[in-house]
């Protein structure tokens, strides 16, 4: 008799759990189902997304009816599991399985033979496993007294397991028995038992796991129609809490400030930060160093308490870290996997392939960044959430400058020459007018020693770049 009671949760099967709950993140949020109207693009792209938005929620049902399926499996299969495990009769309801297949030993050697005279060969190991596992089932379906998909589960790994024999001519009883032994694990749980091995033979649990499959494909179909900025030409995803910057030719400038003419450039995609390195990630980029390198790490206003660690101003975790050395910022980019961007590649994510003159547009509006008198200081990264630019980045203009790795003479390089250099900077900063702000200023800074000397007190941070 089954009882009725509520499952614990769900074990998944090992592997997918995590990936399922990044497939819900996706699609179980609402849905906002815009309603513009536009040009005739603007128009297909809405009717995209809508079919792929109906593509989620078809999928969604799909994968709960066969999530309710295998939740009601576990369930209803666990009485049987204690039936061959933990009951008082656990050892009479082993023994008739291996008695069944025991008795159809002879059966199975006979077909093999035949097999073997069939083709002029000795069966493989897969074929005898295979013809085992036929002769099993077929015996225990008559003698088991658990549930058929229990009993079927046992079979079939027995076969396996005496497939691997040299021959079965001698195998018996005894090999059957030391085979179902070792299926079961002393003292194991039905949900450990169950996520360790038995799940994975199961029609429904193959089901569940294409339909999961399905569910994740079609949220990354959406999420591609809704933020395309995550993803390069070819399907490449972004690496966490950056966007792709499309690869192309861009119309670069003329630049104003540290003034240049005008550059049609042909980039790579790439990849870029979202935002500023803010000062708790440059914390825990400093407290990961050998205590003798920690200091040599240390942006301005910072200090090193007696335990060792960096600390920064109070306060400003969430602010983007500012008065960083060129190799700071560079050394921080190396240890997260990345790099700084180039000068090119800087602006081509500001300004877009149409070469806007601010990140969110062509015309200057007050309070859509931190420059110009917004605030007398640095503000959290992403302060100003509507002022992305086309390639879906923050703070472009204003807050902190963002160091490149272009040198003055506009060549690009992954470690400083020696002697006096001045690097290229962009972005502008909090204490900027609005002429300064723009996607094509750009200034130079000391590239050695920048804030060695405290009168030099340009407000400079960075963001990280990376190859995809």
């Amino acid at each position: 008799m089954m009882t009725c009671r509520k499952s614990p949760i769900l074990p998944f099967p090992r592997g997918r759990f995590l990936s399922s709950l990044l497939a819900l993140s996706l699609v179980l949020l609402p849905v906002a189902r815009g309603q513009g109207s536009g040009s005739p693009a603007e128009t297909r792209a809405q009717a995209d997304r809508l079919t792929a938005e109906a593509a989620v929620d078809s999928a969604r049902d799909q994968f709960a009816a066969a999530y309710q399926t295998l939740e009601s499996l576990v369930v209803e299969l666990e009485d049987d599991h204690a039936l061959l495990t933990t009951s008082t009769s656990s050892a009479t309801h082993r023994n008739n399985l291996v008695v069944a297949m025991a008795d159809s030993l002879d059966a199975a050697r006979s077909r093999l033979t035949a097999l073997e005279a069939r083709s002029g060969r000795r069966p493989s190991r897969g074929a005898r496993a295979k013809v085992l596992a036929e002769v099993f089932a077929d015996s225990v379906a008559s003698a088991s007294t658990v549930d058929q998909r229990m009993a079927s589960w046992v079979a079939a790994r027995v076969a396996d397991a005496l497939s691997g024999l040299g021959s079965l001519d001698a195998a018996n009883s005894e090999d059957v028995q030391r085979a179902v032994s070792g299926l079961f694990v002393m003292d194991e749980s039905w949900f450990l038992f169950w996520n360790r091995s038995f799940h994975v033979d199961l029609p429904e649990a193959r089901a569940w796991a294409s339909a999961q499959q399905a569910y994740e494909k079609a949220g990354l179909a959406l999420d591609r129609l809704r933020r395309p900025e995550r993803y390069g030409p070819r399907g490449e995803v972004a690496p966490p809490g950056m966007v792709v910057v499309p690869g192309g030719h861009y119309d670069l400038g003329p630049g104003a400030g540290y003034k240049r003419s005008i550059q049609r450039v042909l980039l790579r995609h790439f990849a870029l930060d979202r935002r500023e390195v803010t000062q708790r990630e440059f914390k825990t980029f400093v407290d990961a160093l050998p205590l003798s390198e920690r200091k040599d790490m240390l942006p301005r206003n910072w200090r090193v308490d007696r335990l060792g660690l960096a600390e920064h101003p109070e306060g400003r975790a969430n602010h983007p870290v500012v008065f960083v050395s060129w190799n700071q910022a560079a050394s921080y980019a190396a240890w997260v996997g990345k790099r700084l961007p180039t000068e090119n590649e800087w602006e081509a994510a500001a300004a877009g392939t149409a070469g806007r003159a601010y990140p969110w547009g062509e015309v200057w509006r007050t309070q859509q960044c931190n420059g110009a008198g917004a605030a007398d200081d640095t503000l959290p990264v992403e302060s100003f959430p509507h002022s992305a630019s086309s390639s879906g980045c923050f703070d472009m203009a204003g807050n902190v400058w963002e160091w490149t790795s272009t040198l003055e003479d506009e060549s690009d390089v992954t470690a400083l020459p020696d002697g006096p250099v001045n690097v290229i900077i962009r972005g502008g900063s909090f204490r900027d007018a609005r002429d300064r702000l723009t996607t094509h200023y750009r200034w130079i800074a000391p590239g050695h020693a920048t804030f060695a000397h405290q009168l030099y007190d340009r407000p400079i941070g960075f963001r990280c770049a990376a190859d995809l």
